[in-house]
């Protein structure tokens, strides 16, 4: 008994020194691990300020793009003075649209090729031609160091957007430059709570080293070379950021950079005794209840490597119990995970097929068109060569409609439309031999407005072979496009053919109002395009008289956005 409590002490002396020489250890890994975490949390914020004025810049290109490149805008660049005199009012709605988009726009000036301003709102208009707004031509969109206009203390930086020429040529052709004059709220806003301790400083500087925006340091209009280099009461970082000579500094206090664990080494020693005297009655225990049910948990997880579907008999209700049944359910998960993994693994061999095989088909339908171009140019070329005429005419056509066809886009204009059903009017007058007229008519103030792409061929095309080609008189087709009110088109396709029968006709605007899908560009397919392209704002409707002909007529607005395209 003697030497068992001579053991004991002996244990609880090393332990004793142990927990000293813990203590001693945790102490100095928890200033250091302070520091690290202070450090790591200061470069999490500076990372985070640089990703939030990186996504300022790209709002501010969407901005920029949205107002240099909308047509009021675009068109300016190429008008002479007078024409801009009568475009001023437009253009002034632009800027003030682009204003209320972003708060922080304080003004907007626009700049011609030749760096002569042509266009301006707001703060920077009274700066014509000084030095602070732009210094010289920008090719490529840039911030600027922080400047003052006249008569003015309060700083503002400006957004330089290049503006170049989508229809030249010539790539990268530019025909003008968009400055806009930004105050420095954003700014503020951004580095507004980022700091990692009470006391941390961060600036904004420009490639001046000029102060943009701070958080929690002195007020200064520029940081002087002293308050870049760390100090004995200062670690300062520094990040250079993606927008041209400006950089982010952080200045942290060293005496935040950690905390020391306060305490008493009495309170320590007391806590080291009483915790030995635990730690000895623990022992025992802990080895009955915690132990050996971990032994047993540790075999029965060597032995289910060879029995997947063994599982723990659960006889306790404790937390060992829990684990048990946390055991069960993991192993339960990962059977299921790993039938989930297979079946992922089959879905995505299949994707990785399919994939393959579309991939197979656009490239052959890409070779298509060519050859069939190549071709019927070839016709045209023999015909002329052999002096038919006819013959290289109605190839002609036909290779135009081909490639208005299969050409990208959903959205052409009026006119574009009319020339295709013109082409198409060629061909059918040489197939029927002047038996079937088509004709189409369109006001010259709908001619560049845009529609989508085979609106009207393929009714006119209905007309022609279900309500011409069975009469042997033949008869006319005629498509007319006109206004109707300020801001909608009406589109008309009359053929005085057989018409439709009255019960057919009903079965027709039946299939139409439910929705059904029908396979070829014909009358539903329009219909379905114009409910996917226009909503509820397009009107379709279809009048017939059997003997008499058909008349379809369809009422859109006269815009549609780029952003509604769906491929068909």
């Amino acid at each position: 008994m003697h030497g068992i409590f001579k053991q004991l002490m002996a244990l609880g002396l090393v332990l004793m020194l142990v927990l000293l020489s813990a203590f001693v250890i945790t102490n100095a890994q928890i200033k250091s691990m302070r520091q690290k975490n202070t450090l790591d949390f200061n470069e999490q914020n500076m990372t985070q300020i640089a990703d939030e004025i990186d996504d300022y810049r790209e709002l501010m290109t969407q901005i920029a793009t949205v107002t240099a490149y909308s047509p009021t805008m675009y068109a300016y660049f190429f008008q002479d003075a007078v024409e801009r005199v009568i475009l001023t009012e437009n253009v002034n709605t632009v800027f003030s649209n682009t204003i209320l988009l972003e708060k922080n726009i304080a003004g907007i000036c626009v700049f011609d090729r030749e760096m002569e301003m042509i266009a301006s709102m707001g703060n920077g208009a009274q700066d014509r031609g000084t030095p602070q707004v732009v210094k010289s031509r920008k090719e490529k969109q840039e911030y600027s160091d922080l400047f003052y206009l006249s008569d003015s203390r309060t700083p503002y930086f400006a957004f330089y957007f290049p503006v170049f020429n989508l229809d030249s040529q010539v790539y990268g052709e530019q025909i003008g430059l968009c400055v806009f004059i930004m105050e420095m709220g954003k700014l503020e806003d951004i580095l507004r709570g980022q700091q990692a301790t009470s006391h941390t400083q961060l600036y904004l500087l420009d490639g001046e080293n000029r102060v943009l925006a701070s958080q929690g340091g002195d007020s200064m209009e520029k940081m002087e070379p002293k308050f870049l280099q760390g100090t004995a009461e200062y670690l300062v970082e520094s990040r250079a950021l993606s927008v041209g000579g400006w950089k982010l500094v952080s200045r942290i206090p060293r005496n935040e950079l950690y905390r020391a664990v306060d305490g008493s080494l009495e309170f320590y020693i007391g806590t080291y005794i009483l915790a030995l005297v635990l730690l000895l009655g623990m022992v025992l225990f802990c080895y009955q209840r915690l132990a050996l049910p971990i032994r047993k948990m540790d075999s029965f997880i060597k032995r289910v490597a060879q029995e997947p579907n063994a599982r723990m008999q659960i006889v306790r209700q404790d937390e060992i119990g829990a684990v048990e049944l946390g055991l069960n359910q993991m192993l339960d998960d990962i059977e299921e995970k790993n039938i989930q993994i297979r079946q992922a693994r089959e879905k995505a061999y299949q994707m990785e097929s399919a994939e393959k095989q579309l991939q197979i088909l656009a490239y052959r339908n890409q070779i298509n068109p060519h050859f069939l171009y190549n071709t019927l140019d070839c016709i045209r070329g023999m015909a002329l060569y052999h002096e038919e005429e006819e013959i290289a005419e109605i190839t002609l056509a036909l290779s135009k409609l081909f490639r208005f066809a299969v050409k990208g886009g959903n959205i052409v204009k009026v006119k574009e439309e009319i020339g295709h059903i013109r082409e198409y009017a060629h061909i059918i007058d040489h197939r029927f031999q002047g038996r079937i007229k088509v004709s189409v008519e369109a006001k010259e103030d709908v001619l560049e407005k845009p529609v989508i792409k085979f609106l009207l061929q393929p009714l006119i095309e209905n007309a022609v072979f279900h309500g011409l080609e069975q009469k042997i008189a033949g008869g006319e087709v005629k498509a007319t496009v006109c206004r109707q009110g300020e801001d909608r088109l009406c589109c008309t396709v009359e053929d005085n053919g057989c018409g439709i029968e009255e019960d057919k006709l009903a079965r027709l605007k039946a299939a139409l109002a439910g929705g059904e899908s029908r396979k070829g560009i014909g009358t539903a397919n329009i219909y379905q395009r114009l409910k996917l392209f226009y909503g509820e704002e397009a009107s379709f409707s279809i009048e017939s008289v059997k003997d008499q002909g058909t008349r379809v007529i369809i009422i859109i607005p006269d815009q549609v956005e780029e952003a509604m395209t769906i491929d068909v």
